[in-house]
């Protein structure tokens, strides 16, 4: 596995580097003057560029080369299906919005799965110089040292960040934060799941909650918050899978009282 976490880490300084040196000479931009290839995606509210689209083909080409005879799973691409039990899944650019407003919160997100088990995990954020790695049963660390999820067991003292993930409008999104936070200490939007995910990871925030959210978003983040010593599941408690769900990932001491909250609010789609 160490060969795939070296793959993955270079894969994702190749992508975060670039990514980077766009941010820093505006090449790309929602309010400035050049905008270059700006896009929405499916739903309204998300935006893409050229941005994500160099940084993917950055990814998919050395993991071809290092990798040739796997499946690749990118938010950008699509699925490559090459009949491999092996399936790389990335985000080549997660908080893309956040990206092309300047706003220093993105990420490049790798993971590989093995017959749909995440075993590796790499998240880069090249603005805040963090390189955060995950392997099955190996622990995560952040820039080489060992991180843990929080020890907060208090949901009155619970720090939670989230976002809409998939859904296609705010109203379910502001009922999931409005149950919420009338019991915890607070909620915030950070606009990048796969830093949400990892923040929980390194003690910095309780649990991360979203809605409808594709795997390539969260598949490396959830091994990494499980490997810090978290808990991830669907509302429903649930374990996570690859189908786009809602999700909660925790420092595990505060699931079961958000999963409470939640549902006593209405918001758990019941299986």
């Amino acid at each position: 596995m160490q060969y795939f976490a070296d793959t993955a880490v270079e894969a994702a300084t190749l992508a975060g580097k670039h990514l980077l040196s766009n941010f820093r000479n505006h090449h790309a931009s929602v309010y400035g003057a050049d905008v270059l290839s700006v896009g929405n995606r499916s739903l309204s509210k998300e935006v893409t560029s050229s941005n994500d689209h160099e940084a993917d083909e950055i990814i998919i080409d050395l993991i071809k080369l290092h990798c040739p005879d796997h499946n690749i799973l990118t938010e950008e691409t699509g699925l490559v299906d090459n009949g491999s039990r092996y399936t790389w899944i990335i985000d080549p650019l997660d908080g893309s919005s956040n990206f092309l407003n300047h706003n220093p919160f993105f990420a490049v997100s790798i993971c590989l799965a093995y017959d749909n088990e995440p075993i590796t995990g790499v998240i880069f954020s090249p603005f805040i110089e963090e390189m955060v790695v995950a392997r099955k049963d190996q622990g995560a660390t952040i820039n080489g040292r060992p991180v843990h999820v929080s020890e907060t067991s208090d949901l009155a003292k619970t720090y939670v960040v989230g976002c809409p993930g998939g859904e296609k409008n705010n109203i379910r999104f502001a009922e999931m934060e409005y149950a919420l936070h009338q019991q915890i200490k607070d909620f915030r939007k950070i606009g990048s799941a796969a830093v949400e995910c990892y923040m929980v990871a390194a003690g910095r925030v309780d649990a991360f909650t979203t809605l409808s959210i594709s795997a390539w978003d969260v598949a490396a983040g959830v091994l990494i918050a499980r490997e810090a010593g978290g808990k991830v599941s669907d509302f429903n408690g649930n374990p996570w899978t690859l189908e786009a769900t809602d999700l909660i990932v925790s420092n595990g001491l505060v699931h079961e009282s958000i999963l409470a909250e939640l549902d006593s609010a209405g918001v758990v789609k019941k299986a």
